[in-house]
């Protein structure tokens, strides 16, 4: 199989966790998962959240192994856009870094991740892709896109908010269906196996440290 970097998302409706009703209509075949949890209070809980889903620590901290692979050469890729009707050209630009609190560089878009997850002393890999990271002055979203060779096909989309009260949501949505033989077999198991880690998840940034 392909180096993780050169693989393809799984799926063909990638960015479908952005639209505001998806629940309505996902794509055919996917099952829909949103949750939404009360993760803490304050911009200083709301910037540690940020931080822990920007450096892959939520997956860390809820039992998943992650191995980074960065864009090709440090590199992000702009599609071509139209200024007056006329086509311009591409552009490749470096991307802006920044940094957690530890010193652990930001998630970028077009970074990838093999992620290993062990099940009854079986070790799975789940490759995924960075779609899109949302910034915003009062929320802050990362879409994951599963690859080639994931057990399962589909979209995680996290979304850390802080609202007027200061009190701190995290809302995750998902479409996801059965890719591997294995997964299908074992359909009942693979759902409460994600169900599991999404959980986690809530747990994870409920208890993270508040510096």
């Amino acid at each position: 199989m392909k180096p993780i970097r050169e693989r393809s998302t799984n799926y063909g409706a990638v960015g479908a966790t952005s639209h505001f009703d998806f629940t309505r209509f996902p794509p055919k075949g996917f099952e829909v998962v949103q949750r939404r949890s009360r993760i803490g209070h304050g911009r200083p809980r709301f910037d540690a959240a940020v931080a822990a889903l920007r450096t892959w620590k939520v997956q860390r901290l809820a039992g998943i192994e992650v191995d980074v692979v960065g864009t090709e050469g440090g590199t992000v890729y702009r599609p071509v856009g139209f200024q007056d009707g006329e086509a311009t050209r591409a552009a490749s630009v470096e991307p802006q870094q920044d940094f957690g609190p530890d010193g652990e560089p930001f998630l970028q878009p077009g970074d990838s991740i093999d992620q290993r997850i062990r099940f009854l002393g079986v070790q799975l890999h789940a490759p995924m892709r960075v779609i899109a990271v949302e910034e915003e002055p009062n929320s802050h979203g990362v879409i994951l896109g599963s690859l080639e060779g994931h057990p399962e096909a589909g979209e995680e989309r996290f979304t850390v908010e802080i609202a007027e009260d200061e009190t701190v949501f995290l809302h995750f949505r998902a479409i996801v269906r059965n890719a591997a033989w294995y997964a299908k077999l074992g359909a009942p198991v693979s759902k409460a196996l994600r169900a599991k880690y999404h959980d986690r998840y809530m747990d994870v940034l409920r208890s993270i440290d508040v510096r």
